[in-house]
């Protein structure tokens, strides 16, 4: 794990049982990488997690655990890439962070959405642990903003 993944893992660990935060963080990871995303049924879902995302308030809602299992099959069935440059890893990477952000589980969202911003870049990045760092102290930026106004 990248260390400042860890960093981020580190801080949702302290700010202990908050699904309202790590919900809102891991959209936030995905938000970054949307334009990554590809398959129409993936955008829908998204744009569905976000709507859900608006009027949550702590509470348990059934409709986003529909919504993480139909994304748990849509991310599984995703076809890749067959292209040289790994660039429609992206999508895949994308659509996993999603479905991980949908399922409450906001490390493993903003570790896709890292590796969907590298590929983006090429394949060959994703090779490189440093290539990582830019994203993810973005993503602990954006944690810590979050933490600073949480209700």
């Amino acid at each position: 794990m990248h260390p400042i993944l860890m960093k981020i893992a580190a801080e949702l660990n302290e700010a202990g049982d908050d699904p309202g935060l790590r919900y809102r963080f891991a959209l936030a990871c995905v938000e970054d990488v949307a334009a990554n995303l590809e398959d129409d049924e993936v955008i829908r879902a998204f744009g569905k997690f976000k709507d859900l995302l608006a009027s949550f308030d702590n509470r348990p809602l059934d409709e986003i655990e529909v919504l993480a299992n139909e994304l748990k099959g849509l991310s599984q069935s995703h076809p890749g890439s067959k292209s040289i440059d790994g660039t429609r890893h992206a999508a895949v990477s994308a659509t996993y962070a999603l479905a991980r952000a949908v399922d409450g589980d906001a490390v493993n969202a903003a570790a896709y959405a890292a590796y969907s911003s590298v590929y983006g870049y090429g394949g060959y990045a994703v090779n490189d642990p440093d290539s990582f760092a830019e994203a993810h102290q973005k993503q602990l930026d954006c944690l810590r903003r979050l933490m600073s106004t949480r209700r």
